[in-house]
């Protein structure tokens, strides 16, 4: 099948089959780098020491921060692009894709820079102890200069309709990841050093890929000119307007994560930062498929969007929609019976185990509906309804999420912190009902009768 037909097929075949296709080719290479992300701390803890794994997840929140660079212009980017394919405007697209490379890359060698110069400070700032500093600092340091490798543009790959491809860009990398983290920290013992090194070349796999891929192959939507790397100020500001949401998401998470440090450092010390490095992995490993359903739904609302078939929209909408709260459900139930049996994978010391097994379980309580509130953003970012998805993720972390945990905290100490996610995902899940309701009633422009809850 050529890359026009393929991209074609997204406006024809049975939203239901394609959407299944696409969140099934997501869902696999992002479960692919949840394995990934859950041995790592594996290697660090069982290798190591849960200091080790401590250290390496203080740093998470680096790698959020510039995971939100490459998902901004890569969120950004596929909505462009996928309209502008709908549209029939190769040439758009092409600049597009272009301007994301430049926007990205100016962004990596910035924080490359900065994070070398102050990576002390900023571990402290992360809410890393004495014990556990050193770690975080030896793994953040190296995670800092591979920045320029540790690209997003496996969405602008799927808005091309090449969801093989977007897979693959996902676990070759990551498989490479694993390999060479055992080789590295098991085999050879070189530490937290090992495991980042590692981290980075897994960036630098995926890197290579994606050149290879608009510039190389044979059979391409895109014909990038050197003169598309100008920057091109109406594209760069649409890819930022758009993806400025994925920014804030990724941004909002990094800073709940350094505040949740902060906050397990002053209340529970090293023992609390441990569990919360094993935890945390776990459940953001197991809720990985519900961000797969988010990514494969995108470009096919954002094609057919483009296209005007705004019943198509509507129903790619609803079935996301139900597969994501009926997984997380699944999660959900998993967590809350085997606790300590998933935290016995990942951690052989006996305290991590017990005192795991209540966060474990508060944290899984957010999972049925998590995916609300992803799924609605998306609707909106897909489309070009910037604003609205804007206001849900921005909200979501100024006005929910980051209020609720610290007053949980302050109330209820350790306890309020593990139970803070659910709280804050049951507010966000009632304010998406609403926003997708009023959507709905609209009439005129943007996604007017486009998403709907039901």
């Amino acid at each position: 099948m050529g890359g026009s037909s393929k991209v074609e097929s997204l406006g024809t075949e049975r939203v239901g089959r394609l959407l299944l296709e696409m969140s099934s080719q997501t869902t696999l290479s992002l479960m692919v780098y949840a394995i990934y992300s859950l041995t790592d701390i594996y290697f660090l803890s069982v290798g190591i020491g849960s200091a080790a794994a401590a250290g390496a997840s203080i740093i998470s929140p680096v790698q959020i921060a510039l995971g939100a660079v490459a998902t901004t212009v890569g969120a950004g980017g596929a909505s462009v692009v996928s309209r502008a394919l709908g549209e029939q405007n190769v040439e758009k697209a092409s600049r597009t894709v272009a301007n994301t490379f430049l926007i990205f890359w100016t962004a990596a060698i910035a924080i490359t820079v900065l994070g070398s110069v102050f990576i002390e400070p900023i571990v402290y700032l992360l809410g890393a102890t004495d014990t556990i500093a050193p770690y975080a600092i030896e793994f953040g340091r190296i995670i800092f200069l591979g920045a320029i490798a540790s690209t997003g543009y496996s969405a602008i790959i799927r808005a091309d309709g090449s969801a093989r491809y977007s897979t693959a860009i996902w676990i070759i990398p990551v498989c490479v990841n694993i390999v060479l983290c055992w080789l590295f920290v098991i085999i050879l013992q070189m530490g937290v050093s090992g495991a980042a090194l590692a981290t980075v070349c897994g960036q630098a796999t995926s890197a290579g890929m994606s050149v290879h891929f608009f510039f190389f192959r044979k059979s391409r939507s895109y014909h990038i000119k050197a003169s598309y790397f100008k920057p091109d100020w109406p594209i760069v500001t649409e890819v930022l307007m758009i993806g400025s949401p994925s920014l804030i998401t990724n941004f909002s998470i990094s800073l709940i994560a350094v505040i949740t440090n902060n906050l397990l450092r002053l209340i529970g010390g090293d023992s609390a930062l441990s569990v919360f490095a094993i935890v945390s992995r776990i459940h953001s490993g197991l809720n990985t498929p519900q961000t797969g359903i988010v990514h494969g739904m995108q470009p096919l609302v954002g094609y057919n969007f483009g296209q005007k078939k705004l019943e198509r929209v509507r129903e790619v909408i609803r079935l996301s929609l139900g597969a994501a709260v009926v997984y997380g459900s699944l999660v959900c139930g998993i967590c809350l019976l085997t606790p300590a049996t998933l935290i016995a994978l990942l951690s052989n010391e006996r305290a991590i185990i017990a005192e795991g097994q209540t966060a474990l379980r508060l944290l899984a309580l957010s999972c049925p509906l998590t995916g609300v509130a992803m799924v609605t953003a998306a609707s909106f970012q897909s489309v070009g309804r910037a604003k609205e998805a804007l206001l849900l993720t921005l909200g979501g972390i100024l006005l929910v999420k980051l209020p609720v945990l610290l007053l949980a905290s302050r109330l209820f100490s350790l306890t309020g912190i593990w139970a803070s996610g659910a709280i804050s995902e049951l507010i966000l899940c009632i304010v998406s009902v609403i926003l997708l309701k009023n959507a709905r009633a609209e009439s005129g422009h943007g996604m007017a009768g486009a998403p709907g809850a039901g």
